[in-house]
């Protein structure tokens, strides 16, 4: 059953890449070249995981005709066997003209999660002649490499997340700091018993501060007139 597979894997294979040289063969005169984001001379392709990475495909037709890209495929694969295919990427219709002697430049989005390792990268354009005759041409087949993305400091998710966490911490810090602090009782005054003089004493003072609201002719006594018999 294995040599099966494998028969049939290699009788396909061969069939696709006899099909590819006959089209290359045949195919218009274009030139292409591609720009990764951030991408250092000498250095692999780098691809952040999960993001949105944009190349740029650069057409150059050097013909004398007319020609459209249909769509541009591509695929991810390991990179000692770019038969291994890991997955394979959204292919982009555009249908744009690329004129005779013209410069044609095209966005490819590519944006998969996928560790932080080497692998294998193929990226094929469909294009159109003015026969409207298909022709694969090949942009891309070489190796990147995927990178984890930039985590950010400031992240108002983040920071909020942080502030609970703070919060809800303080709280039980000063829960425990009540429950482990010793009661503490008040202590209250006793005032000291008065002398009898000392309350005797305030006792008039008071009587004279009552009297001071009274007018001076209501303090003094009616006189007593006696009258003749």
């Amino acid at each position: 059953m294995f040599g099966l597979k494998s028969t049939l894997k290699a009788l396909v294979c061969g069939a696709l890449l006899l099909a590819s040289v006959s089209a290359q063969d045949s195919a218009p005169n274009v030139a292409v070249s591609t720009e990764f984001p951030n991408a250092i001379a000498g250095l692999t392709p780098n691809i952040v995981s999960g993001d949105t990475n944009s190349v740029k495909v650069i057409f150059k037709n050097t013909g004398k005709t007319d020609l459209k890209v249909h769509l541009i495929v591509g695929t991810v694969a390991e990179s000692d066997d770019y038969n291994n295919i890991i997955r394979n990427l959204t292919a982009y219709k555009y249908g744009t003209t690329l004129k005779a002697d013209g410069t044609l430049i095209l966005p490819y989005a590519i944006k998969m999660e996928h560790a932080s390792r080497e692998v294998g990268l193929t990226l094929m354009a469909d294009m159109i002649d003015s026969n409207k005759k298909h022709f694969p041409v090949l942009i891309y087949n070489s190796t990147i490499t995927f990178s984890e993305p930039v985590q950010s400091w400031i992240d108002l998710q983040l920071i909020f997340l942080y502030v609970l966490i703070a919060g809800i911490f303080a709280a039980i810090g000063m829960f425990i700091k009540d429950a482990m602090a010793p009661e503490t009782k008040k202590t209250v005054k006793k005032t000291p018993a008065m002398t009898p003089e000392e309350r005797e004493a305030a006792l008039e003072k008071m009587k004279v501060l009552d009297e001071d609201w009274i007018p001076e002719h209501h303090k003094k006594s009616p006189r007593v007139v006696k009258r003749r018999s």
